[in-house]
């Protein structure tokens, strides 16, 4: 049954949502209500008037849990367009066709983007490392150029919580200069912090957007399945003098200018091949994205 805004009651739209959301919830794991998928590739089109970037997807990230140790890393895949929406127009002025990038989609292709790192490779390894990320960086399973390392963790507004969620109070950074901590910071949204205390010319700048919380220390029954929470930040790194890297800005592309859209093609499956049922879910899921309120 398909329950569309303008012909059918939101009594029907409702019990069909929460049908559908008792089915995500079983089908997916609590950590992750949404599938995460994370892909690296190069931007083949950028559509500031619809908020959507396109890239050419050539490996995904994926973890072997056989061993004793999970092992993490990006497998080649059968080249494939993959297109998402983005929260922050910002980005067209920082990405161009071609860069190469790593980033992460919400759902699946037509989802939003979680995260969306340009990436550069690492002199002397067959490393990547991001010198801009937008979104949210755990979602980017590459470290910051110049050996630099940033992580952070969301204080609840226990009073603004919509189930597994909550709107951040602040956001506790931290980041690392080879393996030591150079700067640590709570931030509130909208405020930035700026690292540049090396003697190589590199620094690192990081502005906290927006971001939810685990609503469980809010909750006596502790963590609940439901949607995980996502964070906005706008990282920017200027590598060491010297490495290669550092990005050029584009100006922000006028409607004259803006390519054709790409039409994306499937998703690859998941890891674990999806049931009807999952399919169903992943739909649901997709749509959940696309109704999901950001906190301001």
């Amino acid at each position: 049954m398909t329950c569309m805004q303008d012909l059918i009651p939101w009594s029907c739209r409702g019990r069909t949502l929460i049908a559908l959301l008792t089915l995500c919830l079983l089908g997916m794991p609590a950590a992750a209500a949404v599938l995460e998928t994370t892909y690296m590739g190069r931007i083949t089109a950028l559509d500031p008037l619809s908020g959507t970037i396109t890239i050419r997807a050539e490996s995904q990230y994926s973890c072997d849990y056989s061993g004793s140790v999970a092992v993490c890393s990006f497998a080649s895949i059968t080249p494939m367009q993959v297109v998402g929406t983005v929260s922050d127009e910002g980005i067209f002025n920082t990405f161009r066709n071609n860069d190469p990038v790593v980033a992460t989609i919400l759902g699946a292709s037509g989802g939003e983007w979680a995260g969306f790192a340009l990436v550069a490779p690492v002199p002397g390894t067959d490393q990547w490392a991001a010198t801009e990320v937008f979104g949210d960086p755990h979602t980017i399973p590459v470290n910051l150029a110049g050996n630099y390392e940033m992580d952070y963790s969301t204080t609840p507004d226990c009073s603004a919580c919509t189930g597994s969620v909550c709107k951040a109070q602040s956001a506790h950074v931290v980041l690392k200069s080879e393996g030591n901590i150079v700067l640590e910071r709570s931030l509130t949204a909208g405020n930035s912090a700026r690292y540049s205390g090396r003697n190589d010319g590199s620094s690192v700048s990081i502005l906290y957007l927006s971001g939810e919380a685990d609503s469980g220390p809010c909750s006596p029954a502790g963590a609940m399945a439901g949607m995980q929470p996502i964070s906005n930040f706008i990282i920017h790194v200027v590598p060491p003098i010297g490495q290669a890297g550092t990005p050029g800005i584009v100006t922000h592309p006028t409607a004259a200018g803006i390519e054709p859209k790409v039409t994306p093609l499937a998703t690859p499956a998941a890891t674990q091949a999806p049931s009807g049922c999952a399919l169903v879910v992943t739909a649901f899921c997709i749509v959940a994205v696309g109704l999901r309120r950001r906190f301001s």
